[in-house]
């Protein structure tokens, strides 16, 4: 091949790359299902189901009044209750097993939007308030959530982004319903079943020394401190809403297995404390329900993650303030009542069942 010929295959090869870039570029940017650049189009079937991807476009540029945010406990909340109970409109904004520093960044990205928030709903889950300052569940992906536009490349010239969010949408014509963000679709009683819970359920093995009680407490109030309050501090208007979610007996069974369950209620205890002392926090209190969380023949899929008919019982809580922890003492006799429950359970006759 000549010189000439050659440079010719190269500069045509170079045209079409740039054409097809160009193209898929401007599919994406059009399109946009991280919703980087712009609003939802009117008529596009939108999926959302990637959470770290999409959470920071919504925040950006969706149209609500309040937020969801915190662990996988969120993600079975269906938005059109807070608006049937409450009169809100929030957006939900989960992170599976969501660190302070996540439960933070999703704040940040919703304190971005419009309007101020009415009201934030988080989750509290006691095991992730001792990670490390600044540390997050799972990496993001920094080129959404900065200001560069140059490493939007990643996005634009992402060829998953391309196929799954772009074409295959257009093809399937099932768009998620934005009231169902990241809910769970297991319909089927299958999985709702003791018989399969106990069928994925691991027994944490017996730890013959007890965790002190004190020892989640230190990194628990600089979370609470450096992390969360000066956020909740920096906006009275906002009325923030947390809630211990109800945890099936089946983890807290693995709690006592794993002899941290004082050290466990030492850390809510402290946290709820913390948070009281704020004038515009509330705090829901759902792990005592036993009617709730002993159900493991129909309440459950899995230790910890419970049917959405229970995401709708605790919004209707928020709406009537049942279920409100309104002061340290509450709370400790809520966690009193919880400790005397674990321990007089008879797990020994439900593990038999497996």
């Amino acid at each position: 091949m000549s010189t000439s010929i050659f440079k010719k295959f190269i500069a045509v090869f170079a045209v079409i790359v740039f054409l097809l870039l160009a193209a898929v570029s401007a599919v994406v940017a059009y399109i946009d299902p991280f919703f980087r650049y712009h609003a939802p189009r009117e008529g596009f079937p939108y999926v959302i189901d990637s959470q770290l991807s999409q959470n920071i476009g919504m925040a950006e540029r969706f149209s609500y009044d309040s937020v969801i945010t915190g662990s996988s406990m969120t993600m079975n909340f269906d938005t059109l209750h807070f608006t049937e109970l409450m009169q809100l409109q929030p957006l939900k904004l989960t992170v599976n097993g969501a660190y302070p520093e996540d439960i933070r960044r999703m704040l940040d990205a919703a304190d971005r939007g419009d309007q101020p928030l009415r009201e934030a709903f988080i989750a509290l889950d006691a095991a992730t308030w001792t990670a490390p300052r600044g540390e997050v569940k799972y990496p993001y992906p920094s080129y959404l959530y900065d200001r560069n536009p140059f490493n939007d490349v990643k996005y634009l010239w992402n060829l998953d982004v391309l196929l799954e969010y772009c074409l295959r949408p257009l093809a399937e014509r099932e768009a998620t319903p934005l009231n169902r963000i990241y809910m769970t679709e297991w319909e089927d009683d299958l999985y709702y079943t003791l018989t399969w819970i106990l069928d994925h359920y691991e027994e944490s093995p017996k730890e013959p020394a007890e965790t002190p009680a004190d020892a989640f407490l230190a990194d628990t109030k600089r979370n609470l401190e450096e992390v969360l309050l000066p956020f909740i501090d920096a906006h009275p208007e906002t009325r923030f809403t947390f809630f211990y979610a109800p945890y099936s007996i089946l983890f807290w069974h693995n709690v006592v297995q794993e002899n941290h369950l004082e050290a466990t209620l030492s850390q809510e205890q402290l946290i709820a404390e913390t948070l009281l002392t704020r004038p515009n926090v509330r705090i829901f209190q759902f792990q005592e329900q036993k009617e709730i969380i002993t159900n493991m023949d129909g309440g459950y899929m899995d230790e910890i993650h419970f049917r959405p008919e229970i995401n709708r019982y605790m919004v209707e809580c928020f709406a009537s303030d049942t279920c409100r922890m309104h002061d340290a003492g509450e709370m400790q006799t809520s966690l009193d009542r919880l400790r005397e429950m674990i321990g007089s359970y008879d797990y020994a006759s439900l593990l038999m069942r497996k």
